[in-house]
């Protein structure tokens, strides 16, 4: 039974991971209707043309040199905070706004990287936030009892203030809690989405027919795909190896990613942001547009996200690479007219994007979101391929260490 401390807690928590569900919302809309402003609306009113892109970008990349010396080297990823609440058991989320702050600039520059790892450390760090923040008020409930209101509002909402972090407590919340606010976080930011008619972030690519007879395209179509994977991750490599040899201060290197975006603007537009809101036309750009100049936009796309990630203007990689992956795909597609087009496509770009990324299921299960479920049993099969490939590479280097 659920007493009167436990459930007021509940409703606060509710509260609490529907406002990080709201400024989640919050986030993509501003990127939206920002790099709506400034790329399409105002070029398009006034007839600007490449002078526009010169002088935006360089205040741009100003700007991004200001805070990023003023904040430090923001914003994080969600790669970042998992890696210090694995070693902490915590996670510094005071700098949290100005990741958001910082994340937004990058992306409304037309940088080829994503939201999503921004977005994802904004929402770890908050969600600790409220974890500390409920783990104070349940340690402390019986002192805070009959306190004014003005008290309570100051407890309930000062940032930095009435904190108890995990390390500090034996006390956790509970799993079923911790479930119920993560889903009602998530349910208050696609009810957003949903109240306000946004578009959702996965785009179905069209429909399959395939037949077993395109299975004997299948391993060819894997491996092709996996090397191709694997060559783009060598030169992305490489790359990142030759540019750190100039050993450039912060300000030089943000000013090559920011040249870097001018030139894609002007060359490419296709391969500018993350690459997300240009996938409803995926399958358009794909069927258009000739095999060898796809390979090429692919392959470009993941160097324009190299040097970004180096340069500083950090982001996320899912997107950017799955749109790169999409574009090698059609191009395969075009060369095989007699196997299903969307087989084609969903071998070939998920096995790149596994090379790529090295997670099996989060390249997996993100890439089938775009295809029928009808090829998800493909899908499916070459994650275990993956891991099975991997574990047996595994053992057959201790073996050889053994051997030794």
């Amino acid at each position: 039974m659920f007493g009167k401390k436990e459930i007021y807690l509940t409703l606060l928590g509710l509260f609490y991971s529907s406002i990080i569900g709201f400024v989640s919302y919050s986030f993509i809309m501003a990127e939206k209707l920002g790099s709506h402003l400034l790329w399409e609306s105002l070029p398009h009113q006034f007839h600007f043309g490449t002078i526009y892109s010169l002088v935006i970008l360089v205040l741009l990349t100003c700007l991004v040199v200001f805070l990023k010396n003023k904040w430090g080297n923001l914003p994080r990823t969600s790669h970042d905070l998992l890696h210090e609440l694995d070693k902490n058991e915590t996670v510094s989320y005071h700098n949290t706004w100005q990741n958001l702050v910082l994340a937004l600039v990058i992306l409304v520059s037309g940088a080829g990287v994503g939201p999503e790892a921004p977005l994802l450390g904004a929402v770890i760090a908050y969600s600790i936030w409220q974890a500390d923040k409920l783990r104070y008020l349940e340690a402390n409930w019986e002192q805070l009892r009959g306190q004014r209101i003005g008290m309570w509002v100051n407890y309930l909402f000062h940032p930095r203030f009435y904190l108890l972090p995990y390390p500090s407590s034996q006390k956790q919340t509970g799993k079923k809690l911790r479930n119920l606010l993560i889903v009602n976080g998530f349910l208050v930011f696609w009810l957003m989405m949903r109240l306000t008619d946004q578009p959702s972030f996965v785009t179905k690519l069209g429909e399959t027919d395939w037949s077993l007879m395109d299975i004997l395209f299948f391993l060819p179509l894997c491996l092709y795909g996996f090397a191709i994977g694997k060559c783009c991750a060598w030169l992305r490599g490489v790359i990142r190896a030759s540019l750190n040899r100039f050993n450039l201060t912060l300000a030089i290197k943000i000013s090559i990613g920011g040249a870097a975006i001018f030139l894609v603007t002007v060359l490419a537009p296709t391969l500018l942001f993350s690459g997300q809101h240009s996938l409803h036309s995926m399958v358009e750009l794909g069927l258009e547009t000739p095999v060898l100049s796809l390979m090429i936009l692919s392959f470009v796309k993941l160097i324009f996200l190299e040097i970004c990630l180096w340069s500083g203007w950090t982001g996320g990689d899912i997107f950017p690479v799955t749109f790169a992956a999409f574009l090698q795909g059609f191009a395969v597609a075009q060369v095989f007219p007699q196997v299903d087009n969307l087989f084609v496509v969903l071998v070939v770009s998920l096995s790149m994007a596994i090379a790529l990324l090295e997670k099996e299921w989060l390249a997996g299960i993100f890439i089938s979101l775009f295809f029928p479920v009808q090829l998800l049993p493909l899908s499916l099969l070459m994650i275990g391929l993956t891991i099975f490939g991997r574990k047996l590479a595994s053992s057959l280097r201790k073996n050889e260490k053994t051997d030794f």
